[in-house]
């Protein structure tokens, strides 16, 4: 399976946060009814994480998995089962910003100031595959934060993502 390189911010607080969604509009997901969990990666260097590796997948797998009950599906566990396989790729990184600010009211001729921030930037791609491993659904997201509630920062992100995949059939437009 591939993955592509992603970082996930492990927060609650964040000052940007984006989500993009991909999926075909046109696919009718009405036949989806089950779903089982294939390949996950946490990308964080071990000794950057905030949430060990086995909490942070079981956070993810659970947001993910209630997103997907309430919208009907079923979580099977067998490799030959399941009509969607879910896979996903979190981690994230220690950045800080550095920016030159000029002389912000002192005296002509004088040095500039600099401001600075540290920040977690993180994202989280969740990827719907069919059997045959197409893409069906793509969640990805890519946050930044000062703050360490990832439970939290993982239900927004996943409710956000999934906030428009429904399993009901699409309403044809009569002309």
């Amino acid at each position: 399976m591939r993955f592509t390189s992603l970082f996930l911010l492990i927060g609650f607080y964040s000052y940007a946060q984006d989500i993009e969604v991909v999926g075909d509009k046109n696919r009718d997901l009405s036949k989806y009814k089950t779903y089982r969990f294939g390949e996950s990666e946490i990308i964080t260097p071990k000794d950057e994480r905030q949430v060990d590796g086995v909490t942070l997948k079981k956070m993810v797998k659970a947001a993910i998995s209630e997103e997907l009950q309430e919208k009907g599906m079923q979580q099977v566990d067998s490799a030959d089962e399941g009509d969607l396989v879910v896979s996903f790729v979190v981690g994230s990184l220690e950045r800080s910003d550095l920016e030159q600010l000029g002389p912000l009211g002192m005296t002509p001729g004088s040095s500039s100031q600099t401001w600075s921030r540290d920040f977690r930037l993180g994202s989280l791609i969740i990827d719907l595959n069919d059997r045959s491993n197409n893409l069906i659904w793509r969640v990805n997201a890519t946050t930044t934060t000062n703050t360490a509630d990832a439970q939290r920062m993982i239900d927004q992100v996943v409710s956000a993502g999934f906030k428009k995949f429904s399993l009901k059939p699409k309403k044809v437009k009569k002309k």
